[in-house]
Formats: structure tokens, C-alpha cells, sequence
């Protein structure tokens, strides 16, 4: 489990990314159908991944599935009445030294229960 600092630094960073257009959303099924399941429009699910906070933090960073020498981050939001698993990642830029790309995961409602612990309580 990370800290709440780390939480934050993680944040800061995906969020500055999509402000400057440095992000991609992976083209999976799951994600677009999610779009209309939970009733968002594509800029919608931007804001709401720029309006991500601490609390919001569920788990991570942990190794990648797919690559285990990268990193995921989850955090959970309720969307009209639906919970949404949002699985991130930051990458360093092909070529750049200082620059990072966002990538998003998941973003589709959540297929099991999550627990929150930096909420009190942690639900």
C-alpha cells in the first residue's frame, strides 16, 4: 500500500500528463462499452480522471500484469450509482529524459468489491 504523499505525487504526475495531451486510453471492449453502460461521454471520463483524489486510491503501485517491469496504480470512483474500476499507469516519453505518458487501463465498473484506505473506514 502507498502513502498518501505517494498517492499525491502519483496523481500530480498522471494528472499533468492529461492536461498536456499526454495520455492514450487502451481500446479495449470493456472500456468503451463502459462509456455507455455507466452513461459518461468520453470528456466526461477525463474530468473525472483529472478530478481523481487521495481517497479514491485503492491499490498499488504494483506490477503490471502485462509487464511486470512497469507499475499500475487502481483507484475507484461512483459514477451515477455505479462503482468504476480505473486502473493507471506513467510511463517515461520513447526518447524523452523528463517527460511522461498516462496510460489508462481499465476504466470499466468494478467486478469486485473495493476497499478504500486512505477514506476513513476504508469503503
Amino acid at each position: 500500500m502507498a502513502t498518501r504523499e505517494e498517492v499525491i505525487g502519483f496523481l500530480n504526475l498522471f494528472k499533468g500528463c492529461l492536461m498536456v495531451g499526454r495520455f492514450t486510453i487502451k481500446g479495449r471492449e470493456k472500456n468503451r462499452q463502459a462509456l455507455m453502460d455507466i452513461g459518461i461521454n468520453p470528456s466526461e471520463r477525463y474530468e473525472v480522471l483529472l478530478g481523481l483524489e487521495p481517497e479514491d486510491y485503492v491499490a498499488g503501485p504494483t506490477p503490471d500484469d502485462t509487464d511486470g517491469a512497469k507499475e499500475v496504480w487502481v483507484f475507484g470512483k461512483r459514477l451515477k450509482g455505479t462503482e468504476v474500476y480505473i486502473k493507471l499507469r506513467v510511463v517515461k516519453h520513447p526518447g524523452k529524459s523528463t517527460a511522461y505518458d498516462a496510460v489508462v487501463w481499465s476504466f470499466h465498473p468494478a467486478e469486485f468489491r473495493m476497499t478504500y484506505p486512505l477514506r476513513g473506514g476504508g469503503l
